[in-house]
Parts: structure tokens; sequence; C-alpha cells
């Protein structure tokens, strides 16, 4: 793997917020006392991310958390309410043009569901093909070599190029979905839950063939997923989010030997292991709250078993606890003796 001082890519203090457009009906409406005004959802707020050159950082939380937004402002599919997205060090918004167009191409995404990606009326190699022509990097004549050899790179027969996407199974078509986004040769791909709607065989599969794909053309690879033991299998490092926020950050290793943030800990304790074969395992307390009304302070604290006062009332923010890992709890200001019992310990014990 391959690192630089500067980070491939950078999200800083993005938030975002995402509210129903009005017309001029329900904005008088609005007006006049006699409509609301449509909910505010707050997907992101205030998230930082750094993704050096040749990393896979895993970007892991429950649904509605904020990761999927986050991979697609990182992906320039949505613009941010606020904060901006860099690439090398540079403000992608403030590109014009052909560096536009180029910073573009060097960051693709891979979605979770390659059916309802790819056009069903175009055949495969049109579907792969169409980019890299577009934007000039084949012309008409190079086209069909390059979707044979992009074809042949993740797993597949050149000739199947002349089929139609309905004629392929799950995995095959989550393959076409990755020689897609690897034809206008990117350095940066954002994995979007790419392997979710597979079978554990097959994701098993495809995961093989993204740490091949990063050996080999030296990718950078933002994996986001819900499913802990694959982060563990591919990722550098972790990032755990909840409700929009980034509550820890470490190496792979740190994250599942010696987990500090409550929330992460939850998770963790939910993976089933053969050590703990005779424990019951429940899904953690309560429910996620709405992002519409999200809690103040820590946004966890209605479902930590640790919270107090302060908990409920300012935000905690991350906290260096050594190289590379940060983590955002109050538990980490208090004394050792009025901490709770730490997570590897506990684990020791049952």
């Amino acid at each position: 793997m391959t690192t630089s001082r500067t980070p491939l890519a950078q999200a800083v203090n993005i938030s975002k917020r995402f509210q129903k457009k009005t017309d001029f009906a329900e904005r008088a409406a609005i007006a006049l006392g006699a409509m609301r005004k449509p909910p505010v959802v707050h997907a992101l707020d205030d998230v930082s991310l750094d993704i050096r050159q040749g990393e896979v950082v895993g970007l892991v939380g429950e649904s509605g958390c904020g990761k999927s937004t986050l991979g697609r402002i990182m992906a320039g599919m949505l613009a941010p309410t606020e904060g901006i997205v860099l690439r090398d060090g540079a403000d992608v918004a403030g590109l014009k043009g052909r560096k536009a167009r180029a910073m573009r191409l060097r960051t693709q995404i891979i979605f979770q569901d390659p059916m309802s990606s790819l056009n069903p009326r175009r055949r495969v190699g049109d579907i792969i093909g169409e980019a890299p022509r577009f934007h000039g990097l084949v012309d008409k004549a190079g086209q069909e070599k390059l979707v044979a050899e992009l074809l042949e790179t993740v797993g597949l027969q050149p000739e199947m190029a002349q089929r139609f996407p309905h004629q392929f199974s799950g995995g095959q078509r989550q393959r076409i979905g990755i020689a897609r986004a690897l034809a206008v040769k990117p350095d940066f791909l954002v994995c979007d839950e790419s392997i979710a709607a597979l079978d554990v065989s097959i994701q098993a599969q495809i995961i093989n063939l993204f740490m091949e794909l990063r050996e080999r053309l030296g990718l950078t690879l933002l994996f986001i997923s819900h499913d802990l033991s694959v982060v563990q299998h591919i990722s550098d490092r972790v990032v755990i989010m909840y409700l929009g926020r980034v509550v820890e950050t470490a190496p792979v290793d740190r994250i599942f030997e010696a987990p500090n943030h409550p929330y992460t800990q939850a998770l963790l304790d939910e993976i089933p292991r053969i050590d703990r074969r005779n424990r019951s395992f429940a899904t953690i307390r309560g429910e996620i709250p709405s992002p519409v009304n999200p809690p103040k302070g820590c946004h966890f604290h209605p479902r930590c078993l640790h919270a107090f006062d302060r908990c409920r009332t300012e935000r905690p923010q991350l906290k260096r606890l050594q190289a590379g890992h940060e983590s955002a709890c109050h538990l980490n200001d208090l004394p050792p003796s009025q901490q709770p019992l730490k997570w590897e310990e506990n684990n020791e014990m049952l």
C-alpha cells in the first residue's frame, strides 16, 4: 500500500440536510399558517474524513446513519449543505471545465443493487464502453478492445459483452458494475453496500476481487457496509458512524480488539463468535432516533448504558486516544475509577 502526506480524498466539516421543495401554493399556505413547513432531515452533521492513497477505509453504521449520503457526496453525486470535499488538497467545487471533469472521472461509485444501476435495454458492451468513449478516452475502434479487457479483469468472458443485464446472475451483474466503474480509469472507488444484495458465497468472491483490483491497479476504496465481519476482512481503517456523526475511527485491528465508544462496543458485542457460543444475542436496545429530530448532546445517549448528564446536553468531540485512534465519548474525560469496565476486559470475563 502506498501513502502520501496529503490525503487523496477528504470530507471537511460536511453537513447535509434534506428538505422537500415547496411550490408557490405551498409557500403561500405556510405563510398563512394553513400548512407546516416540510421537515428537515439532518443526514450528516459536521463530518470530517481523510482517506489516503492506497487505503481501504471501512465506513460502518446502522441504516439511516448517513454513510451512503457521505459516500455520494465524496463521489460528487450530491452537494453538501455545508463543508467541502477535497481531492489531493484541492476544493472539488472550485474546479471548472476540463479540470472538473477529469476530477469527477477519478472517483467512481459502485451501488448496492447492480440490477437497478444497469440499463436493462442496453448490452453490456455499451454499458461499460459508453463513458470512456463519451469522454474521449477511447475511439469507436478501441471501445470493443477496452470492454473485452475490463470483462476479463473482473472475471467475465469477453463474449458476454453482447448480452443484456437480465441474462446474468447477481454476482455477475455486480462484476459488470465494477467494470463500468473501472472503464474511466479512476483512482478512488466508493463501494456503497456493494455486496449487501449478494449471497454469502458470492460476497466472498466480490471482496476478493476488490482486494485483487486494489493491489493490481493501486486503487483507494471507501467501503461502506453495515457488516463488521466484511469490513474487518477488507479494511485498513474503520470509521464508525451514528446518526450523521463519526463516533470512532481507528485501524481495523484496534477497532476489533479495543473499541472505545459504547456504540462500537455494542455493535461488536452482537457479532456471533465461537468462543461465546453459549451466550444469547440481542440487538442494541431501543431504536435509532429520527434524523428529523435528533437528540441533543450525544446522539447515542438515549440508547447508551453508560450515559450521564453531560451526554444529554453537550456534543462530544473526537478525542485522540492514541496514534490513529479517535473516539467521541464523554466517558474518556472521566477519572479511571469512574469509567466502565473496558470492552476487552469485560469480554475476558464472559
